[in-house]
């Protein structure tokens, strides 16, 4: 049976839908939110390890939560120093400005002007009216056994590559409370996505007490490798074992947590709390940042 509409019923019906359409159009407004940054923090970048290389502080300004990563306001002028707080008198260390907002210093074996393990050390920095200070201890690392070569084939998530592939052979060091920052190094580029953030405390599962033996399999194997990206033939993979502590550990989750905050249970952002303080008793910026002294293994591999 065919039905007919009568041309009252459809016009009326035609008017519906029109008037209908209007007022769901109305609900696609677009809220333009402009967030303005009007107390900018102080950032403090000290990743500082004991290794003969160049060790650098670098210092910015932070942005609006909408402003493009990359655009952060260097400090140019500050006074930056570590002190060694373990000597039988206290040793300074200064860092004198480079560029980009870094701040540096040349360690030298030669004279004794290096960083020890087991030491405790303190970070100064002077900007303007304010005095920032930061404690770290430079933990003890483990060592690195070898590094394994994995052939793979890539047939979906979350290998979609077929290639080599890295396994890292280490153990934690025995005794609970170690904790570690793993970093990868492709031909000296250091792979600084946030998905590959690789940290450990002890061997990566302290739920069971676990302690003294070989990383976990997340660990030492699916954190090192970007499995969209095998390696090829005379590429050179470095790994190294950075020693953290507790605090700094505690830090990095809450980085990872606020990067991977979305979707429809997502939470408001917060800001990360920072280990560098203040030292005035009326300060006049708020401070942002993470300072840690490391100690450092490392082994490299070619692909042949």
């Amino acid at each position: 049976m065919s039905m007919k509409f009568k041309p009252l019923a459809l016009n009326a019906f035609i008017i519906l839908v029109i008037t209908a359409m209007t007022l769901l159009s109305g609900c696609e407004d677009v809220i333009q939110v402009n967030v303005i940054n009007k107390s900018p923090k102080i950032v403090v970048d000290a990743f500082v390890n004991n290794q003969i290389d160049t060790q650098t502080v670098r210092l910015t300004r932070s942005i609006g939560y909408f402003d493009s990563t990359g655009k952060e306001p260097i400090i140019t002028h500050a006074q930056v120093a570590i002190v060694d707080q373990s000597a039988s008198v206290p040793k300074l260390f200064v860092f004198k400005y480079a560029y980009n907002g870094k701040y540096q210093f040349v360690p030298n074996q030669t004279t004794g002007d290096t960083f020890t393990v087991g030491h405790d050390y303190a970070l100064l920095v002077v900007v303007d009216k304010d005095t920032l200070v930061s404690f770290s201890r430079l933990n003890p690392t483990t060592v690195i056994d070898s590094l394994h070569l994995v052939d793979v084939v890539g047939n979906g998530p979350p290998i979609n590559t077929t290639g080599k592939y890295v396994e890292l052979y280490a153990n934690d060091r025995v005794g609970q409370g170690d904790f570690y920052w793993i970093k990868t190094f492709r031909n000296d580029t250091f792979s600084n996505s946030i998905n590959q953030l690789n940290i450990s405390a002890d061997m990566g599962n302290t739920s069971n007490g676990q302690d003294g033996k070989l990383f976990i399999y997340p660990v030492r194997y699916n954190q090192v490798n970007d499995f969209l990206r095998s390696y090829k033939t005379g590429e050179t993979v470095r790994l190294e074992i950075h020693s953290i502590n507790a605090v700094v550990f505690a830090w990095f989750n809450l980085v990872i947590n606020e990067n991977r905050n979305g979707g429809l249970f997502a939470t408001p952002p917060a800001n990360i709390f920072s280990n560098v303080i203040s030292f005035n008793p009326n300060k006049k910026v708020s401070v942002g940042g993470c300072f840690c002294m490391s100690a450092v293994c490392s082994a490299s591999v070619t692909i042949p």
